[in-house]
């Protein structure tokens, strides 16, 4: 009898004497990543400024790993950072294109790939992010946390205590 935790901390029991050696592993393994998970913290400090909310992430390109905040942006599409952020990492482009920004100007942007991004407790395995040059060098945040991300996580702020609570989909 094999007993694991799913990535919603909920016991799975498999009782297969016909499973590889190959499949317990995997088993083995996904047991381990759950309760690895369901160890994570399950808030994140962040900073409010206003009805600004910046949170705390972990860059990296498979070799580099380096902090930012990214302003929490429920009208962006896509997370983007700001290019003098992304300096110090090798990351790989995709592709060059142009976005349209919320007050209908159009910019230059690189569609890049990233080893991973670390927000929270939650990790994002070569994600296909964007990269804009920022006119305003003072921002206080080094880019945009966007739906393509946020639609994935559900998620509480806590204004008050600066958090930001990560909560299960059920």
């Amino acid at each position: 009898m094999l007993r694991y935790l799913d990535e919603h901390g909920t016991p799975v029991f498999v009782d297969d004497t016909d499973l590889s050696p190959a499949e317990r592993r995997e088993l083995q393994q996904k047991a381990r990543a759950a309760e690895q998970s369901l160890r994570r913290p399950k808030t994140t400090p962040v900073e409010v400024h206003g009805n600004q909310v910046l949170v705390p992430v972990e860059i990296s390109d498979g070799y580099s790993r380096i902090h930012a905040r990214l302003l929490l942006d429920t009208g962006a599409s896509q997370t983007v950072f700001h290019r003098r952020t992304m300096a110090p990492l090798q990351i790989k482009q995709l592709a060059k294109g142009w976005s349209r920004l919320a007050s209908g100007q159009l910019i230059a942007t690189d569609q890049v790939r990233l080893g991973s991004l670390q927000v929270g407790p939650h990790t994002w395995q070569n994600p296909t992010v964007y990269v804009i040059d920022i006119q305003d060098e003072d921002a206080p945040f080094d880019g945009l946390l966007g739906m393509d991300f946020l639609r994935q996580h559900h998620y509480r702020i806590d204004f008050r205590k600066q958090l930001l609570h990560w909560q299960t989909a059920d």
